[in-house]
């Protein structure tokens, strides 16, 4: 499977928007001192690796871990897909102090980093290699890897939209007191992910359902019967 790697830059226009709590002065003032951040959103895939060491009893065990639920009665186990999803948000605030005591603080540059980490195939080493049900278990497997990134290609755009919604939204914190910085990066943080969190979730619901359509009864019994 190929290894993915995007990379998407945006540049932020003024879009301010005022802190409810803020000061009309204070939020006037920090209006004109901030500066628009560069926003990055990153998407990659680790390298896809093939791990045959374990037989079908323990890639049954991983599979009601990983997933879930039970395997059929009958059934065995003969492969199954993995992935490690991260998600992390990388940003350097700035605070400008004012001579008439005004405090700004803003994002210089966002980084929002999401990867498919990790992704394994595991292959029951019970199979013989080259063999029917070798192979029927390979494109199984790598469909089920494919439905993960297919899945994200097409939600990324969405969770740039909200980030960078996110963003827009939350360019500037400005008080007549002190701000601290790390509660500032806290809050900010919270905020965005709030944004995106949403459509992770979804994301993973629509994989959770297309992987167990591949993995039902009737199309475990068209595989089976394919090697008969």
């Amino acid at each position: 499977m190929k290894n993915l790697f995007y990379m998407l830059i945006f540049g932020i226009f003024a879009f301010f928007s005022v802190p409810a709590f803020s000061a009309p002065e204070a939020q006037q003032i920090c209006r004109k001192v901030v500066r628009n951040p560069e926003v990055i959103i990153t998407f990659s895939h680790g390298r896809l690796k093939y791990d045959t060491s374990k037989n079908n009893r323990s890639l049954t065990r991983m599979h009601i871990n990983h997933y879930g639920g039970s395997v059929p009665s009958g059934k065995q186990v003969h492969g199954l897909a993995t992935y490690n999803l991260n998600t992390e948000i990388i940003f350097r605030v700035v605070k400008s102090t004012m001579a008439n005591g005004t405090v700004c603080v803003y994002p210089a540059d966002i980084q929002l980093n999401i990867e498919m980490q990790d992704p394994v195939i595991y292959l029951s080493n019970e199979l013989e290699i080259g063999s029917c049900v070798y192979e029927i278990a390979m494109r199984h497997e790598q469909t089920h890897q494919q439905i993960n990134v297919e899945a994200m290609e097409y939600y990324l755009p969405i969770i740039q939209q909200r980030f960078l919604q996110a963003v827009k939204e939350n360019l500037f914190m400005s008080s007549t007191s002190d701000i601290n910085l790390t509660l500032a990066k806290e809050s900010l943080n919270e905020k965005y992910l709030a944004a995106i969190n949403p459509v992770l979730e979804e994301m993973q619901n629509e994989i959770n359902i297309e992987q167990a359509r591949l993995d039902s009864i009737e199309n475990y019994d068209y595989e089976t019967a394919l090697c008969r």
